[in-house]
Formats: structure tokens, C-alpha cells, sequence
């Protein structure tokens, strides 16, 4: 099973002020591709780091063909975005019902929670306003251009908001959950960090999560 360490941050958190030093944090890498077909495997980091309050990530996409249009929280089609999409079960129970939070290039947010890929409950505006965001992309959508290599998403997501979203205490030892890079109208990536041994591409996999360890 693939696993990461999120070093926890001894400070309060000001979600709107405070960053973590991203430059001393170890990055995880989307790099399985279990769906490949065609074009070229763009490399997507990602960097997590915690205090008591927040959860942060820092994605950072190299991109030859960053798209968005969806610009609505919790649009179903964020997905077909340039997008990197985090699912996990802040439990700490493998196989429990799972967040999948997904962010386009311009940081449009989807997020929904539930025991598998139907009837899943939506993050509300009220929960949704607590996650912060800073993008490299400062425009509400994108659309491809001869200059495009790469973009940055940082998220300030607070535990608060996740339990209102599922209703349950956030387990701050350990998470089980997968990151996937999809989306986009030109060589779509379908990548995953955690491989997902499935004939056709499934994002909504607790199965097939990997483990994070709070330390």
C-alpha cells in the first residue's frame, strides 16, 4: 500500500495569512497510469502539511493544455476541467464513506460526501467558504495557449469544514485516500497516485486507497 507523511505544524492557523514552507516538504507524485492510451505523461506533485486546524495542499500540475470553464461550486463536470481530484475517508477507516474533494486549474472546488459513487452529500456555500485557495491561473476559466507548462493550486482546507460536510470528528492520526489528475479537452492524464487495478477508468475506489499518516 503507498503511503505518505504529513508533518503537522506546531502553530495556530490563519488560513488567510499563514502558508507552510512548501520548499522543506516532500512531495507525493501521480504517476500510475492504469488507463494510458495516448500523449504525453505530465508529472503532477503534490504536498501536504497540517496543523490542529488545517489540512494544506499545494498541487503543483505541469500542463501543455490548461482548460476550465466550470466556474459554479460543485459542478459534475469540474472532473472535465484540468483538474486534480483528492478522495479520501478522514475516518481513518479504510473502505468508509469517502470525501472527493476536486479542484479545476482556476480553483474551482467540488466536493461531496458518501459511501460510494451515488447519493453523495454536497459540500454546502456555508462550509465551502471556510477552504481558502491561491491559484497560479487568476482568471475564473481558462482555455489553452501556446505558453501553457504548468499550474499551481494551494488549499487551506480546515477540519471544521470537512465535519460539516460528513457530520463526524476528523481522525487526525491517519487518513486512507488517493489523488487522480483528469480532465482536460487535450491528452486528458486519467493518472493516480495509488494504483487502481480496474479495466475502465473508476476514481470511486476506496479499495484501492493508499494510507496518510498524520505526524
Amino acid at each position: 500500500m503507498s503511503q505518505y507523511t504529513i508533518k503537522k505544524i506546531a502553530t495556530s492557523n490563519n488560513a488567510t495569512s499563514f502558508s507552510p514552507d512548501w520548499q522543506a516538504i516532500d512531495a507525493l507524485t501521480i504517476d500510475t497510469y492504469p488507463w494510458y492510451q495516448a500523449g504525453a505523461k505530465q508529472d503532477t506533485q503534490i504536498k501536504l502539511s497540517a496543523n490542529n486546524d488545517t489540512l494544506f495542499i499545494q498541487i503543483i500540475a505541469q500542463d501543455n493544455y490548461s482548460y476550465a470553464k466550470q466556474t459554479e461550486l460543485n459542478h459534475m463536470l469540474v472532473c472535465q476541467d484540468s483538474c486534480v481530484e483528492f478522495f479520501f475517508s478522514p475516518s481513518g477507516v479504510l473502505g468508509s464513506s469517502y470525501v472527493n474533494l476536486e479542484v479545476n486549474c482556476c480553483g474551482t472546488l467540488h466536493l461531496a460526501y458518501g459511501t460510494g459513487r451515488d447519493k453523495r452529500q454536497f459540500i454546502s456555500l456555508e462550509a465551502a467558504s471556510l477552504i481558502q485557495r491561491n491559484t497560479s491561473i487568476t482568471s475564473p476559466v481558462k482555455f489553452e495557449t501556446d505558453h501553457d507548462n504548468e499550474w499551481t493550486v494551494d488549499i487551506a482546507l480546515p477540519f471544521t469544514a470537512i465535519e460539516q460536510l460528513t457530520g463526524e470528528k476528523v481522525n487526525k492520526d491517519k487518513w486512507f485516500g488517493n489523488f487522480y489528475r483528469c480532465g482536460g479537452r487535450t491528452e486528458p492524464q486519467y493518472a493516480v497516485w495509488h494504483n487502481i487495478d480496474v479495466p475502465e477508468p473508476d476514481y470511486h475506489r476506496p479499495e484501492h486507497f493508499g494510507k496518510l499518516v498524520f505526524i
